[in-house]
């Protein structure tokens, strides 16, 4: 089935109807022919262009598609590269790249976004911080509050000081306070199994013939 022609409307439907990262990676996947077809001459095709690329972008690393994210940089025009949301892309996948926590939600939350594209950017920090506290939990046996404040993005003033609102993020996920020791204890979380959409859908064909068979 052909797609509807991108534009901004179309782009923010197909935002809007993707759920789940892996769906909005898919959509937009399949637009990129149209993109690299469409002028970068004239003002609206290079507005709808560089939201594309942005959102792409941030697909990208819902996805934790770091490396095919770079090579995404590399096919973006050049002159679409020196705006400033892809220019803020490209902050933060040096950052993402380099594992630096606190330039990540520097990029993330003092440089300038579109309107456009600012869902996105929040919907990456709550999935890099989800992502980062998983890491950290699975690493350590004793953190200091500090030390975890800043993986998180968190007040790290406020953790040196032993803030409760800021020990409270952390014991909320099973984690351990020590105040005597001023350390936290994680909790080592177990990541769900993949789901194998192939097997399910085996299971969903076998059952079919049975119950086939069975009328």
């Amino acid at each position: 089935m052909d797609l509807p022609p991108l534009s901004l409307d179309q782009l923010s439907a197909v935002i809007a109807a993707a759920p789940a990262p892996a769906d909005l990676y898919t959509s937009l996947s399949d637009y990129e022919e149209q993109a690299c077809l469409l002028p970068t001459t004239t003002a609206d095709t290079r507005d709808l262009l560089v939201d594309f690329y942005t959102a792409f972008f941030f697909s990208h690393l819902l996805t934790d598609q770091i490396c095919e994210a770079r090579a995404l940089t590399r096919r973006i025009p050049r002159e679409l590269l020196q705006s400033d949301s892809l220019q803020n892309c490209l902050l933060l996948l040096r950052a993402v790249w380099q594992s630096k926590h606190p330039e990540i939600y520097k990029v993330i939350r003092e440089l300038p976004w579109s309107e456009r594209s600012q869902p996105l950017v929040r919907r990456y920090e709550s999935y890099f911080q989800e992502k980062t506290l998983k890491e950290v939990s699975n690493s350590y046996e004793t953190i200091r509050a500090t030390t975890a404040a800043r993986y998180l993005g968190l007040d790290t003033a406020a953790a040196e000081g032993g803030d409760p609102a800021i020990i409270a993020r952390f014991t909320a996920c099973g984690w351990r306070w020590d105040g005597q020791a001023q350390l936290l204890h994680p909790k080592p979380i177990v990541a769900a199994p993949p789901k194998d959409d192939s097997l399910q859908n085996e299971l969903s064909r076998v059952m079919a013939l049975i119950g086939t068979q069975g009328s």
